[in-house]
């Protein structure tokens, strides 16, 4: 199971997203420009996956949207 997370304020960059030592990014994605992702009805830059979920300290300190889980 992946946990996928959108970035709605800014690109995915250095310093954009958490960084949980048992709990690296697997995938960082971004958008061409800002696009509307219905998933989560709203705008976003792009997206993170992590094999585990983040903790909400971590998404709220981000500023990430949490998607739907996938496998």
């Amino acid at each position: 199971m992946k946990y996928k997370y959108y970035s709605t304020q800014r690109p995915v960059s250095a310093g954009t997203y958490p960084k949980p030592k048992d709990n690296p990014a697997m995938l960082i994605h971004n958008f061409n420009e800002r696009e509307y992702v219905p998933e989560i009805g709203r705008l976003a830059w792009g997206y993170i996956e992590y094999d585990k979920p983040l903790e909400n300290a971590d998404i709220d300190g981000y500023e990430l949207i949490p998607a739907a889980f996938f496998s």
